[in-house]
């Protein structure tokens, strides 16, 4: 009865560490998936205005860049992309029974979708070059818009009254993507300017192969330094951000929770190895009689050691090998549960079953050896004479 209620700790020590370090790994695969873009190789840019005067032209220029002098970028040689994004934020946007959904519009062309990592729902198709070059009415919404409206892929909204046929729905699988709220109905570049006479009011850039990100802000910044006449060090005429800075710390705190997870695990397969010692130094003292005779007809303290360490492994074995197959099983049907977006899907890896295995060993060295070691160090005389 004791041994079973050792293995069934142990067996729930495993199940705790391999369990928690998966979801700690969905949780992390999850989460890291949604901050993709900050870790790509996308640069955005966003025209603002001087800091400093140049060639007899006064600061505090409003920086605006025609969309004929950004596509010169593609001929540059160090950029292999380009998305141009306009936005109006004090549009009419309402579906066909005239309720009011959004204020927010955005300009876009076939590279925008794909460079901001913004996925489709299905059944939704990208804005394509046909519809760019044909001034298509067309338009994509975002999520939460089309679920106010209640519309689907197929129907039509009305942009400051002239309607639009909806193509596309934005996914909501997209919580940590900076761009996912921004702007919320997309519709072809040139059918917006046909209804706004705007310039762009910002573009996502891909560096050309073998050019870096610091590299490519560089060049941006003196590429349209020529081109809009400022000084080629003022940062404030464009605003690069550094969409990169601080993945590194988003990382580890990603990381540093599945480590705690792991840690919360580990804790509970140590209060089970503390059954198992508890249970070994019981057994001790329960058979000091027989580790006396065997010791007194010539068994050596290191077969007595070996004998209980031996119990010992046995124990957490079977424990062990019964915790790996319930941990499969239970993030299998976690899997099947419809857990929140965020906290991802639960998956062991091979790190969290060495882990789980390595903790386990560590342990049922300690938990088997000193009570092995104190039925080693009985003597016989003593232990023949033991009472209980």
């Amino acid at each position: 009865m004791r041994s079973t209620l050792a293995v069934v700790a142990i067996t729930w020590g495993v199940i705790s560490i391999v369990v928690l370090v998966a979801l700690g790994e969905g949780f992390y695969q999850r989460q890291s998936a949604s901050f993709a873009l900050l870790v790509s190789n996308t640069q955005s840019a966003w025209p603002f205005q001087t800091s400093k005067p140049w060639k007899g032209l006064p600061s505090r220029r409003v920086v605006k860049i025609p969309d004929e002098k950004a596509q010169l970028l593609i001929q540059s040689g160090f950029v292999q992309e380009l998305s141009l994004i306009y936005e109006k934020m004090n549009a009419k946007v309402t579906n066909i029974k005239g309720q009011l959904l959004t204020s927010y519009v955005g300009g876009i062309d076939s590279a925008y979708l794909p460079l901001a990592l913004l996925k489709t729902q299905q059944g939704s198709r990208n804005i394509s070059p046909t519809d760019i070059t044909n001034h298509i009415r067309v338009a994509i919404l975002n999520g939460e818009i089309a679920e106010m409206g209640k519309i689907v892929i197929g129907d039509s909204v009305k942009i400051n009254g002239i309607p639009f046929y909806v193509i596309g729905l934005l996914s909501e699988a997209d919580g940590g993507n900076p761009f996912r709220y921004s702007p919320k109905v997309l519709i072809p570049k040139t059918t917006y300017q046909d209804i706004w006479a705007d310039k762009p009011r910002w573009m996502l850039v891909k560096p050309a192969e073998g050019v870096s990100i610091p590299q490519l802000r560089q060049e941006i910044l003196s590429f349209f330094s020529r081109q809009i006449h400022f000084d080629p060090t003022d940062r404030d005429a464009i605003y690069l951000p550094d969409l990169g800075e601080g993945v590194n710390m988003i990382n580890a705190f990603l990381r540093g929770i599945q480590i705690f997870l792991g840690a919360s695990g580990a804790m509970t397969m140590a209060v089970g190895a503390i059954g198992v010692a508890n249970i070994m130094f019981l057994s001790v003292t329960e058979r000091t009689r027989e580790i006396g005779v065997r010791l007194a007809i010539g068994a050596t303290p290191q077969t007595i050691l070996g004998q209980f360490m031996v119990e010992g492994m046995v124990l957490i074995f079977i424990g062990t090998s019964l915790g790996l197959l319930a941990s499969y099983g239970v993030v299998a049907q976690l899997g099947q549960v419809s857990l929140p977006d965020w906290i991802g899907i639960p998956t062991i890896t091979l790190s969290s079953v060495a882990l789980s295995l390595l903790v386990t060993a560590m342990l049922a060295v300690l938990a088997s050896y000193f009570p092995a070691r104190r039925a080693s160090c009985l003597t016989p005389v003593i232990a023949l004479s033991a009472r209980f």
